[in-house]
């Protein structure tokens, strides 16, 4: 019975975790809740590149760019809830902004003007009661990101999101489905490498052994698609769609970096809380307002024919997959917020055998064996990039 009745209480214990403010949870709750997101990522992510794929394999509807552009703009709508739990009027919501934006530049003002004094030579003039008043008046507001910085983040955040989409969604027009979910798995390497140079990732012997795993993986899966076309002009189009699929792990292992750095506090394991809703918002209202001239530069330069959905079943896969994006990666950003972001990286490896089941199943790919060892690879390694990361999060948050 005290088995049972300890299940019930864990259980409740995470089903409450959905509901609490993130900073009332524990770090055990956090990344527990942080692998469901991800769960749900994974699964999302692979019904996106199928539906992606079926409109642009066959050229039935190959706008690589609209495509991004439409998943990308219907963030926007994220901004309906963080007004209304906020409970907020649009010249509310100006009004806060305005003065967010005058306490930012208040507070850097005041933090250089510390940092001017420190590195004088004279330090008999400063009053050091007034200078750590004035630094702990700050302490509660630090430990949330105000919606100046948040808008800020997303205006930085916009073009390397939309980049790295745009490539993986345009790699699926050369390559198969499963070949680009492997490929852009490799986006660990980057996430490892880019997160130790800020400092957020660490590297040890099994990290290495990890990365050289999974490149020999993809070594072995790009040898396979490349050896499998029939002519040696299909042949530079799959290296090509590899190509971009790589591009788009690069990409993703940048911003992923740069989301997590961006909230971290200095000289702290601490983060500071970012409102996703008001974050992925604003992604979807840049991608509105700055990247439509794009879709006229590609039409009169003829790289992407500016065209509506054909047919009704084209509109219905294109308005689908947006749906699925505008979930999906808000529960990818909360999978990094909640664990970290070689923890998200690495158990996006689940796409693998996914895609490759999707494959077998839906298009009638026949799966060659070395192409299984490549994946296994590709995911073996990953689990060896992960062995430590639990227990890195968990003792850091004590």
């Amino acid at each position: 019975m005290s088995a049972v009745t300890n299940l019930k209480s864990s259980l409740g214990k995470y089903v409450l975790a959905f509901f609490l403010p993130e900073n009332n949870l524990s770090s055990s709750q956090k990344w527990v809740l942080g692998l469901i997101n991800l769960s749900s990522v994974v699964v999302f992510w692979v019904m996106s590149s199928f539906l992606v794929n079926a409109l642009v394999e066959d050229d039935s509807y190959r706008k690589p760019f609209f495509i991004t552009y439409v998943n990308t703009g219907c963030f926007c709508f994220y901004l309906i809830p963080y007004l209304k739990y906020e409970n907020l009027t649009i010249a509310e919501f100006l009004q806060r902004l305005h003065h967010d934006y005058n306490s930012t530049v208040h507070r850097e003002d005041e933090e250089g003007l510390v940092h001017d004094y420190g590195s004088s030579s004279n330090l008999a003039g400063i009053d050091g009661t007034s200078i750590s008043s004035t630094v702990d008046e700050h302490d509660d507001d630090d430990d949330n990101i105000n919606l100046y910085e948040t808008i800020l983040l997303s205006l930085q955040f916009i073009a390397l999101w939309f980049s790295a989409n745009l490539v993986t969604n345009a790699s699926l027009s050369y390559t198969s489905v499963a070949s680009q979910t492997i490929l852009s798995s490799t986006s660990s390497f980057f996430t490892l490498i880019i997160g130790y140079l800020y400092s957020v990732e660490r590297i040890n012997q099994n990290k290495i052994v990890g990365i050289l795993l999974s490149f020999a993986g993809v070594l072995i899966v790009t040898e396979i698609d490349t050896s499998s076309s029939t002519n040696q002009n299909s042949s530079l189009m799959v290296l090509w769609g590899n190509i971009l699929a790589l591009a788009g792990a690069m990409i993703y292992g940048i911003y992923t970096i740069l989301l997590k750095f961006k909230i971290s506090i200095k000289h702290s394991q601490k983060e500071r809380n970012l409102n996703t809703h008001l974050f992925f918002g604003f992604v979807g209202i840049f991608c509105l307002v700055f990247l439509w001239p794009m879709l006229f530069i590609l039409h009169f330069t003829g790289y992407e024919t500016f065209e509506l959905p054909p047919s009704r079943l084209v509109l219905t896969l294109l308005l689908v997959n947006a749906l699925i994006t505008f979930v999906s990666d808000f529960c990818w950003c909360k999978a990094v917020l909640l664990t970290s972001p070689l923890t998200v990286t690495v158990g996006l490896s689940m796409t693998i055998p996914l895609a490759m089941i999707g494959d077998w199943v839906f298009k009638g790919f026949f799966i060659n064996w070395w192409y299984l060892f490549g994946a296994l690879i590709v995911t073996l390694g990953f689990f060896i990039i992960n062995k430590d990361e639990k227990s890195d999060f968990v003792r850091e948050e004590i």
